[in-house]
């Protein structure tokens, strides 16, 4: 598998082109920041980025159904290298405003809306239907992402004291295109994933989940811990203010912890997939992300929440790709980016509002507290995976039988 060009490229694109995002995701608002310092329109900027996931995620599937999976790629790469381009040329002319900066916002979070569903819609084209050689696949894709959202804001903060916020948005300019160089040459898939007749409508995705009894079930999980770790990691900076005398390497160490473990977790994934069943791993990991969400709920020291969060990490990825894996072998492809998709969306609504009520709480409740309803949520959803597969491999057993 490793050595499958298409499956190489696919990565390399989503290395390259999340890489560039994850630049940009520090850049813009860095440079909101500088030129208007406000911290307001900063975050507004934020929350125009996710809007079109909440506005349009579901309908992203009715765009996939009409152009296929890889078109859409193609497409949100082709559009968003040239809007990306628009904040350091209108930058350079002296034409930025404000509202142009949102406009870029909006529209890069719209063509990245689908982004997601579609490069899991190929795999199945690229390595087959397999479950275990999916989840080997989305590691490749699972690794790609860690390892930028580990090195890639480090990276971006380098980049914007050498060359200056809006510069660095040229390189993640440069990664749309070079993505949709890779995909159009070398991702050129053999089986068709894409069914041209209806699928049904904009709830189509929805649907499928609601009759479906264990997707119903194990799409839970994802969405309650989606509610789980915002509540942590925005409490780092809570932390290094409070208890560190205002160190903000410590919030840097956090949250490099988790990412690194989350890096780690991905090579190890690839590995156990060739040895192990992918359900099997997913139930093991999703006790190794919810257990140690307990050892933060009493104050400890560092090194101890250093390592929680490695082990959260690492555990992450080898619950996402089995994950995948298991959903792309259940769900029919014609359907498979729209149950993609409600699940996205799910996440993309309860994440800013877990990150929105954090700071309230931590001040109404007290952080220990939060940390302590956190580790409750977090193993609700682990126990509600590990029983929704155990009842699907019961049912199968009975089937066989």
């Amino acid at each position: 598998m490793i050595r499958n060009r298409a499956l190489l490229a696919l990565t390399t694109a989503e290395l390259i082109s999340t890489l560039g995002s994850a630049f940009s995701g520090l850049a813009l608002p860095w440079f909101v920041l500088v030129t208007t310092h406000s911290t307001s329109r900063m975050g507004l900027v934020f929350a125009v980025e996710l809007a079109p996931f909440v506005l349009f995620g579901l309908h992203a599937g009715l765009v996939v159904d009409r152009l296929g999976p890889r078109a859409t790629m193609l497409l949100s790469d082709l559009v968003r290298a040239p809007v990306i381009a628009l904040v350091p040329f209108l930058h350079a002319v002296g034409g930025l405003s404000y509202a142009v900066v949102l406009v870029v916002a909006f529209f890069s979070g719209l063509f990245s809306t689908a982004y997601f569903s579609c490069q899991r819609a190929l795999i199945p084209a690229i390595v087959g239907t397999g479950e275990q050689a999916v989840s080997q696949a989305n590691t490749f894709l699972e690794g790609a992402t860690n390892f930028t959202n580990f090195a890639g804001p480090a990276i971006g903060g380098v980049l914007i004291a050498f060359v200056g916020a809006a510069n660095v948005m040229w390189i993640d300019a440069g990664s749309f295109l070079a993505s949709f160089v890779l995909v159009s040459v070398f991702v050129r898939v053999v089986r068709e994933v894409h069914d041209k007749e209806a699928t049904g409508g904009v709830l189509a995705g929805l649907a499928y989940i609601a009759r479906d009894g264990f997707v119903r079930r194990a799409v839970l999980s994802p969405f309650l811990f989606g509610a789980a770790f915002p509540l942590v990691f925005a409490s780092f900076p809570v932390i290094a203010y409070r208890d560190y005398h205002h160190n903000p390497r410590v919030a840097g160490l956090l949250l490099a912890s988790y990412g690194g473990g989350s890096v780690a977790g991905s090579f190890a994934t690839y590995a156990a997939l060739a040895r192990f069943k992918a359900q099997s791993i997913a139930i093991a990991a999703a006790i190794g992300i919810a257990a140690p969400f307990w050892l933060l709920v009493p104050h400890v020291p560092l090194e101890l929440m250093v390592a929680a969060l490695a082990v959260i990490g690492f555990a992450n990825p080898m619950t996402n790709a089995p994950y995948f894996g298991i959903l792309t072998a259940r769900v029919p492809p014609a359907l498979f980016p729209k149950v993609i998709q409600a699940i996205i969306v799910s996440n993309q609504v309860i994440r800013p509002a877990a990150y929105a009520t954090a700071g309230f709480l931590f001040a109404s409740v007290g952080l220990h507290t939060v940390y302590a309803f956190a580790a409750v949520v977090a193993s609700l959803a682990s126990l509600n995976f590990i029983l929704a597969v155990y009842s699907e491999r019961s049912a199968l057993a009975q089937e066989a039988a």
